[in-house]
Parts: structure tokens; C-alpha cells; sequence
């Protein structure tokens, strides 16, 4: 099985949050991995609650075999912050239920 961010990566990625305008650096690779996972996840339109995406991202890493000792709803929700900010994804509610999905061109 792959590991990542096994050992202290120099490449970061800033990661912004929508809600409090604060910034997080955490390791390009696992932006990456969690990135795709979520793209994929939400993939074909689907909207989803944070819970059920989180359950997506732990499948992803399950199906490519990829060993995440970390928390993964931490990642999860910070780099999906991130990538509503970058108008990748977006957020609403629907009958006092948070959704996510990517966003339509």
C-alpha cells in the first residue's frame, strides 16, 4: 500500500477558507490525493452531505490502496473549503441539509 505525506514535504498548497478568510498550508500530495477523491466522489452531478463525501474520500484511498494515518474529515472538509473558494465546488442547503457538488460551468 502507498503512504502519504510520510516523511516532511517541502511543496505546500495554501488552502483558504470561504467562511473565516483563513489559510492553511498542508502538503501538495495530500491536496492532491484528497482533490481528486473528492472530484470523483461528486462526480456526475451528485449531491452530497460532508458525511457521505467523507465516506466517498475513504473509499477512494481504499480503492487506490493509498494508507492515511491522519484524519481524513479534517482534510476532507478544509481542502473542500478550499475548493469552493476556488469555485471548483459549491455548497448549499436544502431542507436544513448541507449539499456539496461541483460546481457547472
Amino acid at each position: 500500500m502507498a503512504k502519504i505525506a510520510s516523511k516532511k514535504s517541502q511543496n505546500k498548497i495554501e488552502c483558504l477558507n470561504p467562511n473565516t478568510g483563513g489559510k492553511l498550508k498542508i502538503d501538495a500530495e495530500i491536496y492532491q490525493v484528497f482533490t481528486a477523491a473528492i472530484k470523483q466522489t461528486l462526480k456526475g452531478g451528485k449531491e452530497i452531505t460532508f458525511t457521505d463525501l467523507v465516506e466517498g474520500i475513504k473509499k477512494y484511498l481504499k480503492s487506490k490502496k493509498i494508507t492515511f494515518k491522519k484524519s481524513v474529515p479534517w482534510y476532507a472538509v478544509t481542502i473542500k473549503n478550499d475548493l469552493e473558494v476556488r469555485k471548483i465546488i459549491e455548497s448549499f442547503t436544502l431542507k436544513g441539509k448541507k449539499f456539496h457538488k461541483l460546481k457547472t460551468k
